[in-house]
Parts: structure tokens; sequence; C-alpha cells
């Protein structure tokens, strides 16, 4: 089950309709364009169906995200680091804390929030779970780093791209 925020859901919903409604259109293209006779040496016939290829895929990686688990911004904790949090993370050595955003794989919300960590990462999974002060360490390009959570806060649309 694909866990993502509220949001997301609804854009996912939209975006899957839009794309219901892109393959009619593409089918109709394409028995228009092979109304035109030889297919081997149809432009329009060779471009509809690559777009219908592009169309289909599309459609079948959004819903391969399915079935969906989504959390409403109010349902998100700030206890502990968890699914739409927003998390501030000091690296041992630097003066100044990383923002991460703790959010689901599905790429509109990789495409609408800076910094996702996907809850299924090695690093989002050493994260869950810590509370502000906790402390962990990860083994990075050979070397054991240490960080430490500083601020654990909701995701909200403000944080959105601009």
């Amino acid at each position: 089950m694909t866990t993502i925020l509220h949001d997301t859901y609804t854009e996912l919903e939209k975006e899957i309709e839009l794309t219901g409604k892109l393959r009619s259109e593409t089918a109709k293209l394409i028995q228009e364009a092979a109304a035109h006779g030889d297919l081997k040496e149809n432009y329009d016939y060779k471009a509809a169906k690559e777009k219908m290829d592009l169309v289909v895929y599309r459609r079948q990686l959004l819903q391969s995200f399915a079935p969906f688990k989504y959390v409403d911004f109010d349902d998100i904790d700030t206890d502990e680091v968890s699914f739409g949090n927003k998390v501030s993370i000091l690296e041992e050595g630097n003066d100044e804390p990383e923002l991460y955003f703790l959010l689901g794989p599905v790429e509109q919300e990789l495409d609408l929030y800076p910094d996702i960590v996907t809850y299924h990462t090695p690093f989002a999974q050493s994260i869950i779970g810590k509370e502000v002060k906790d402390t962990f360490t990860l083994e990075i390009e050979g070397k054991k780093t240490k960080f430490t959570i500083t601020s654990i806060d909701k995701v909200s649309t403000k944080d959105r791209k601009k």
C-alpha cells in the first residue's frame, strides 16, 4: 500500500482521469489516421500509435501506486518522525541542519516538494520513530556519520516548490 498526502491523492486521481480522456482522444486519432490508407507510410498513424503507447504507459504507472493510504495534513503527528513530516537534521561537523520532507514515492509529491526522502529509503527508515534530539549513525561512502534530529514539523502546502 502506498502512503501519500491527501492533496497528492486528489492530484493523482485528476491525472488518472486525464489520461483516460487522452486515451480516448488518441484512439480517435488512430482511427482517423488509419482511414487515410497504407499504414506503413502513414506518419499520422505512427505518431498517434506512439502517443497512445505513452498515454497507456503513463496511466499504468499512475495506477501502479494503488492501493493508496492517504494522510490528511491534520493527521500528521510531530512527536516523532513519521510520514508527512519535514525534519531538520544536523550532520555532525556541519553548522546548519538540512531540511528533509518524509513523503511517498509518488512522483506528484517528488515534483511538489523539495528534498524529499521517500519513506521506503534506508535514510527514511533510520529516522522514522526518532524524536527531537535523537541521534543516529549512517555509513556513507564507507564512513560512519552521526546525525541529530533538530526539529519535526508537519509538511504543509506552504512548503511546496515555487
